[in-house]
């Protein structure tokens, strides 16, 4: 199907672009995913040559489009970026081949020249364009020669849009999140819009410097130029000693001092101290402007020597970026910046925030260094795939999410710390990762982007092969338990024909058609099998437990929160913990986005225990998680512990009470050397652990002092902790114990009963 035909009107240039999709069912699902009427009029299209444009359209227009101009603007898309699309471009009476521009030299090796007559100058070039999940704008751009001599460059400018989602609000809306959580600089690099067609590879790092250097590098040229014809100058003092006769300005102090050596007649003798205020260039400001120069040239010429060895750019760009690097020279050369060190600032100044020229190369130079703000233009590089940024956006969102829900505030380092923010490339193939850590009463949680778990990833860890979800939520609570939850965003949702049986009556059923990737949900399957927790012993790897309670997939699928609950990938959470949470951008509306997310999140958080939340995970085969089933008879000790105290317990597994009469001594009981569980307590703080149960051992005040503690008496008795992991006892909520011990001297530790404590009777 021909989807496109243009036509110049001098009859030299002659585009078209056919595919064997069907383009009805395309416009059907990116319709019902953005309103209609804003579908009609969604893409523009456009030409710096004038001529004539016929598209094939799902709709019927009003009237026909205009011909022999140069705007189509308001109109619906026909291209999409799940398909494939054959460009043929038809060139009639030129003086040699016509060219397909683009600074990537393998996308322009694409094109190829399929027929040619050069007798009359007639030519066609082809190319297969697959837009790769990168929806945007695109600019086809050629050049030729007439038979007249003259040569053109052209272009011809469309939308590619997405058949399921409206990526144009959805972009923008992310991008001006991520700006403002950035302040206005995204720290990201440009790539390509489309065009890796067949390859599916990524842009190498130099190539993305590349291509903010063009973007930047006329302006912050303009603005050292202006520099240099009006730089800024500080004035500074120099001292001199010399004789009357060289002195032409007289402080009063120096003519006192004259008096005084006329009168002593040691005029032709003595020196005048005198000063003498100069304006000097070599100021910190323009170090830096020389610095950023110096630097900016060295990476260009590492970047250049390498494009030229791999033969990545064009004879064309080698050609323009030799004539940027020569200018620079230049300047670094210049009787302004010659004698100057190279210097980085590193404080803040105002003439480089507020003074014409310095702030802009300042703020290039910024850009140079930590990515550049993405825009939405008609450039041939194109802007980050949105998929890229929605991952990072979902990040974003709930790093806040998190502090919202504990109440914290980013910028108090007592509420949230964070590691360096490896922003500049968040999506390249690395192991950098940044951590968010939270600090929620005796609780500390973690919110980590790009952490990577391998099999040298410490206790928790893999037995096989490397694995890096996006986002890993990590709990750890004061009784020890440390729950994880892993998140993989995908900017994606499933096309109708992935929808199985069941879901297509799921969805007639529910009416709703916003379903999650099916192979995103088994990878978070995967992840739980894969990751596990252990320690290392005699150096070799122990994988003790499955370390993952939860998994989930964030995607941006459409419906209201009572549907969306009825669907499959959410009711799974509750019976296996594994599935999908919708978080679509929805600029109209942010404080909407994620709803259900925001309510598990405060679930995980604050409002379940350790065992509520493991109590729901899957464990292996014929084994369940329960809290401790005990006998309502056995014992357990029921001690105080001090401020400061707990980890020195648990790090000796000790707990010990003074032995004989005196005080603070413990009343002994029947049967205390088989005592089975202890019950430390401090205000509120709660702390149930089990002991050996092999009877207590008889321990003297030196022998306690070494292991670290600071005891007051003579001789004690010592509990063996058996372990450090917190338990439950079924039906004993010890949160709700009074365990104050009236009527006996407070704090003293004592012996009582399960079944006494489960009736209020401590």
């Amino acid at each position: 199907m021909e989807v496109l035909h243009f036509v110049s009107t001098d009859g030299v240039v002659e585009i078209k672009a056919v595919t064997v999709a069907n383009l009805n069912w395309l416009w059907q699902r990116f319709a019902s995913r953005v309103a209609n009427d804003k579908a009609r009029k969604y893409c523009d299209y456009a030409s710096t040559l004038q001529g004539s444009l016929k598209l094939e359209l799902p709709i019927t227009l009003e009237k026909p489009l205009e011909k022999d101009t140069m705007e189509w603007k308001s109109l619906p898309p026909v291209f999409y970026e799940t398909t494939t699309y054959n460009f043929t471009l038809r060139f009639k009476g030129l003086a040699e081949y016509p060219l397909v521009l683009h600074k990537l030299k393998e996308v322009r090796d694409l094109f190829t020249l399929v027929d040619t007559n050069k007798d009359s100058g007639d030519y066609i070039i082809t190319a297969p364009l697959s837009f790769l999940n990168e929806p945007g704008l695109f600019n086809l751009s050629f050049r030729y020669t007439l038979k007249s001599g003259k040569t053109k460059t052209d272009t011809l400018s469309f939308r590619v849009v997405s058949p399921k989602l409206d990526t144009k609000d959805d972009y923008m809306h992310i991008l001006n999140e991520i700006n403002a959580e950035y302040n206005e600089i995204v720290y990201q690099y440009l790539t390509k819009t489309v065009q890796n067609l067949s390859r599916g590879g990524r842009t190498s790092n130099d190539i993305v410097w590349l291509s903010i250097f063009k973007n930047v590098v006329e302006n912050y040229i303009k603005a050292v130029n202006y520099i240099v014809n009006r730089p800024h100058l500080r004035k500074t003092k120099e001292v001199h000693y010399s004789k009357a006769d060289r002195i032409k300005r007289w402080t009063p102090q120096m003519a006192h001092k004259y008096v005084q050596s006329e009168k002593q007649e040691t005029l032709d003798k003595d020196y005048f101290r005198h000063e003498l205020t100069i304006n000097t260039h070599d100021t910190r400001e323009n170090r830096f402007v020389k610095f950023s120069l110096d630097r900016i040239s060295h990476r260009l010429e590492r970047v250049f020597a390498r494009l030229k060895q791999n033969d990545e750019i064009t004879v064309e760009e080698l050609e323009t970026l030799e004539n940027y690097n020569n200018k620079l020279r230049k300047f670094s050369n210049s009787p302004l910046f010659r004698s100057l060190k190279a210097e980085l600032l590193r404080s803040e100044s105002m003439v480089l925030q507020k003074r014409s020229g310095y702030a802009q190369v300042y703020r290039y130079w910024l850009m140079l260094q930590k990515g550049i703000e993405l825009y939405e233009g008609s450039t041939q590089i194109g802007v980050r795939p949105v998929w890229e940024l929605y991952e990072l956006w979902c990040f974003l969102k709930m790093r806040k999410m998190v502090a919202d829900i504990l109440g914290l505030q980013f910028g108090n380092a007592d509420d949230i710390t964070e590691t360096p923010m490896p922003m500049i490339e968040p999506f390249a193939e690395n192991t950098r990762e940044h951590t968010v850590y939270y600090y929620h009463g005796n609780e500390t949680v973690r919110l980590h982007y790009q952490h990577t778990y391998n099999r040298t990833s410490g206790d928790v860890h893999t037995a096989t092969t490397d694995n890096r979800p996006d986002i890993v939520l990590t709990v750890q609570k004061p009784d020890g338990f440390e729950l994880t939850y892993l998140f993989d965003a995908k900017y994606r949702v499933c096309d109708d024909s992935e929808f199985t049986k069941s879901d297509k009556d799921e969805i007639n059923t529910l009416k709703a058609a916003d379903y999650p990737p099916t192979d995103a949900i088994n990878q978070m399957h995967r992840y739980r099998d894969a990751i596990y927790y252990g320690d290392e012993i005699n150096n070799v790897r122990q994988h003790s437990a499955k370390e993952i309670i939860g998994g989930y997939i964030l995607f941006p699928g459409r419906g209201d929160d009572e549907t969306i609950r009825e669907r499959y990938f959410y009711k799974s959470i509750e019976t296996v913990n594994i599935g999908a949470f919708p978080l679509l951008p929805d600029h109209t509306d942010p404080k909407n986005e994620g709803t259900l997310l925001y309510n598990h999140l405060k679930k995980i958080l604050i409002e379940q225990s350790a065992y509520e939340q493991i109590r729901d995970s899957i464990p292996q085969h014929g084994l369940v998680y329960s809290p401790i089933v005990a006998d309502s008879n056995e014992l357990i000790l029921v001690g105080y512990c001090k401020a400061g105290y707990k980890d020195i317990y648990l790090n000796n597994k000790l707990y010990y009470v003074p032995a004989g009469l005196g005080k603070g001594s413990i009343n002994l009981v029947s049967g205390f050397e088989h005592t089975k569980y202890l019950l430390l307590y401090h205000g509120k703080e709660r702390l149930l652990l089990e002991l050996s149960g092999n009877g207590p051992k008889f321990y003297t005040a030196k022998t306690l002092q070494g292991m670290g503690f600071q005891p007051s008496g003579e001789y004690y008795l010592g509990f063996e902790i058996k372990s450090t992991t917190p338990i439950e006892i079924e039906e004993l909520d010890i949160a709700a114990l009074d365990l104050r011990d009236k009527g006996k001297q407070s704090f003293r530790p004592y012996f009582t009963t399960i079944k006494k404590l489960k009736e209020g009777k401590i």
